[in-house]
């Protein structure tokens, strides 16, 4: 063997150690490039999907805004009937507005879908007339008789032949059933199909129903109630009672007797003069009618936000003590809003809270509850 076998020897084992070095270096180079590409990747995916989420619920947020400003500018029954079928538009493929009375049913207003309704406006007199009895809807008569959504197969028994005929319902088609509640009782039902969003449309829902309470019940209520306390008034005078100063007026359903003031009280030696809900300003009526919408919304709010506190306060008794925090906020927003501008103002967020998280019984509120505002 030649003196340079060896180094050619040698020379050849280093040359294949460091093609294998070279060989992991490159793997470990391309696994790293990978990963890091990879994790750089999946950071951009996230915050796009989280950036489009966010801006997602932005978007939704504010178009439930619109549309609930919308509903609550109604200046009649028939434009809310015709705002709430607009409004719905994306959050249901189609979609009719049904006014209740009693227990008869009628159709007010109706949106088709796209491709049945091209070429038609979706006006009243495109509709068709539909008017029946609750008792031949086996969907309606129970979402106005439990007051909640109903969710119901497209038959004839359930929503009646007409208006399976009306919408082209395939068999079996979904349908949903939202009651607008107005004085505690469905004045009217918002009938959904197709790509149903049930919570945006309850929402709405609620929101048409206070203003449909304001716009057709919460006058005559006023009317009757005043003249209830009209003649409570004349019967105090003949029986020379005294009246007090401070009771301005009455928005709650039956009227009760006025509270006895000591006749050394500065209300019972001053003015005798009680305050009807005609005796106030047209200024001081519109904040008493936006106190009241502001009160149901803010309450509605509560029991659609955060339907399973409100249950499990009603079932501790303590209804404050499981919504402290929005009862507080909406407190506040009130007190500033209306108590704080308004010498007549009545305390409507605490009657609302009473009527339609307590069930009429101001106890359920809870221990802690601070008491009305004024």
């Amino acid at each position: 063997m030649t003196p340079s076998a060896p180094t050619a020897a040698w020379r050849k084992v280093v040359e294949e150690y460091f093609s294998r070095l070279v060989e992991d270096l490159e793997q470990q180079v391309e696994s790293e490039v990978e990963s890091r590409v990879s994790v750089a990747v999946d950071a951009v995916v996230r915050g796009a999907v989280s950036d489009a989420a966010a801006e997602s619920r932005r978007a939704v947020a504010e178009e439930l805004n619109q549309a609930a400003r919308r509903l609550r500018q109604a200046g009649s029954a028939e434009e809310l009937y015709t705002v709430l079928a607009d409004v719905t538009s994306s959050f249901c493929d189609e979609a009719a507005v049904f006014s209740v009375s009693g227990r008869q049913v009628r159709a007010e207003r109706m949106r088709r879908p796209a491709e049945i309704a091209a070429g038609e406006a979706q006006a009243t007199q495109n509709l068709p007339a539909l008017e029946f009895s609750a008792a031949d809807a086996a969907a309606f008569s129970t979402a106005i008789e439990s007051l909640d959504p109903v969710i119901a197969i497209s038959t004839p028994a359930e929503v009646t032949a007409a208006l399976v005929e009306l919408f082209k319902h395939e068999v079996d088609e979904k349908v949903y059933l939202f009651p607008l509640m107005a004085r505690g009782e469905a004045a009217g039902v918002l009938y959904a199909s197709g790509g149903v969003q049930a919570p945006a449309l309850e929402l709405l829902s609620g929101v048409a129903g206070l203003q449909l309470e304001t716009l057709v019940r919460l006058p005559a209520a006023l009317s009757q109630n005043a003249a209830l306390a009209t003649a409570a008034g004349a019967a105090a005078s003949v029986e020379q009672e005294p009246k007090p100063a401070d009771q301005l007026f009455h928005i709650a359903p039956p009227v009760r007797k006025p509270p006895e003031v000591d006749a050394a009280s500065p209300a019972g030696a001053g003015s005798k003069e009680h305050r009807e809900w005609w005796d106030l300003s047209r200024e001081q009526q519109h904040m008493h009618l936006a106190a009241q919408r502001f009160a149901r919304v803010q309450v509605a709010e509560m029991r659609l936000e955060r339907p399973d506190m409100v249950r499990a306060g009603r079932a501790r008794r303590d209804i404050y003590g499981a919504l402290r925090e929005l009862v507080d906020r909406a407190r506040e927003a009130y007190r500033v809003k209306f108590v704080s501008g308004s010498p007549t103002m009545v305390d409507y967020l605490h009657l609302e809270m009473v009527r339609s998280l307590a069930d009429d019984d101001a106890n359920m509120l809870g221990p802690g509850y601070p008491g009305p505002l004024v």
